[in-house]
């Protein structure tokens, strides 16, 4: 079934290798055949696309370079942390292995507020598992674990749902189950909420990074995405997103919002929403929670095409609301397009390069590189963002800190790992435009 998989996914990238890269070669051929200066034109016009998006990553990565303190604000209301309730969302015959690691360092270590915490694992499973002993054990140990089988449930949305419903606390806190959170979580989270916030998303953090040369190159993409990307979003343009785990709701809102079932990445979904209603969302990276990367490459593409699949969808649904929306200054409206319609836009369009260098070399029966000081400037300004941020990243990452040399080789892998990610991107909305949609369940190990 495995192999199955990988061929159907290799013939996505032949049929993208086709439309994205052999037809706009011979189009940009007879375009140059037609008027070299339009084909000078659709040239200059992508190399803009990279100049544009390496603007982005340095305007983040500058913003973020600076450590900054807690800065209560005037509407600090100095109320002490409310009960709070923990969901914890789990596929049992996946998790198995680490879904007991997180329940219990939720109880044994997560420092409690006055009126105390529940914790409800929501999970779907086949047929029974072993492991539900033990949990059921745990919970009559622990009067504050509920386990909360959604029978029925196909995803994790309905999991989700099904807890939101018996969930009392006023805070709640949105959990993976391979996630560790930090034990001072539910202050740090609270003294946003407490300020007028509604959300508030921790920062993430892989834990499993020296196992693979995938996972180690994604636990420095955690520090570049939650340490610079996030929370320069959040200190700009004071508005940012939800990413699935490690984040902490008002409950009123969150029974409201609740999640959608047919959306890939029921997450952004709900902070959409959620912004939509003129909700606020805060990012703090000093919020840490630990994870597990996905240490293949067949996992990872996976994981990715899942997430760049489930955005797709977002930016079909919420682009238009966004620019409308009455509770969006433009700057936060300029943001959310970066996300939403700039994503495709740059991820179709970025293919175009190669194309447009072949169509020239074509044109004029030999191959030469058309270098003057713009594209010069184009290639330095983009080459080097990647290593910027990286160091940025390293400057500012959580503890214990990646090696050197993880940093280093995300450096030197930076374009054309963002590149496979664009590749990654665009089979992903070829599967939605062909109406395929998969959840390929990440395999989860200690």
């Amino acid at each position: 079934m495995a192999d199955k998989k990988r061929i159907i996914e290799w013939s996505k990238l032949l049929e993208v290798f086709v439309v994205l890269l052999v037809i706009p070669t011979f189009i940009f051929y007879l375009i140059g055949l037609y008027s070299s200066a339009l084909l000078n034109v659709a040239y200059y016009l992508i190399l803009s696309l990279f100049v544009f998006q390496s603007a982005l990553s340095y305007m983040y990565s500058l913003s973020a370079f600076k450590r900054e303190k807690f800065k209560e604000l005037p509407a600090a209301k100095h109320r002490l942390v409310p009960k709070t309730t923990f969901i914890v969302s789990a596929y049992l015959p996946n998790e198995i292995e680490v879904v007991e690691d997180t329940l219990i360092n939720i109880l044994k270590r997560v420092k409690r507020p006055p009126d105390g915490i529940e914790l409800i694992l929501a999970y779907n499973t086949p047929h029974m598992e072993e492991i539900e002993l033990r949990l059921r054990e745990l919970a009559y140990a622990q009067p504050e674990l509920i386990l909360a089988n959604a029978y029925g449930s196909k995803s994790k949305s309905e999991n989700l749902n099904y807890a939101l419903e018996i969930a009392s606390g006023e805070m709640i806190v949105l959990l993976d189950a391979d996630h560790l959170v930090s034990v001072d979580c539910l202050a740090l989270a609270w003294r946003w909420l407490d300020e007028g916030y509604d959300v508030v998303q921790g920062r993430c953090k892989i834990r499993n990074g020296a196992r693979s040369i995938v996972s180690a190159l994604v636990e420095v993409e955690f520090e570049a995405v939650y340490g610079i990307s996030h929370y320069a979003k959040s200190k700009i343009f004071d508005s940012t997103l939800f990413g699935g785990t490690n984040g902490y709701w008002r409950s009123v809102l969150i029974k409201k919002i609740k999640f959608k079932e047919n959306k890939l990445t029921e997450d952004i979904d709900s902070t959409l929403r959620a912004i939509l209603a003129g909700s606020h969302i805060v990012h703090d990276r000093g919020i840490i929670s630990s994870e597990l990367a996905p240490e293949t490459f067949t996992g990872l593409w996976f994981q990715r095409k899942r997430w760049a699949q489930g955005w797709f969808q977002c930016s079909l649904q919420y682009q238009l609301p966004i620019l409308q929306s009455k509770y969006l200054n433009i700057f936060q409206k300029f943001m959310w397009s970066t996300l939403l319609v700039w994503r495709v836009v740059y991820d179709i369009l970025g293919h175009f390069l190669l194309p447009v260098v072949f169509a020239f070399w074509m044109s004029r029966g030999k191959i030469t590189l058309p270098m003057n000081s713009f594209i010069w400037f184009t290639l330095v300004f983009t080459l080097f963002s990647g290593p910027f941020e990286a160091l940025v990243a390293y400057k500012n990452s959580s503890l214990p800190r990646a090696s050197i040399w993880q940093y280093l080789f995300y450096a030197f892998l930076t374009f054309p790992y963002t590149m496979f990610k664009n590749t990654i991107q665009v089979v992903a909305i070829r599967d939605e435009l062909f109406g395929k949609r998969e959840w390929v369940v990440s395999q989860r190990k200690k």
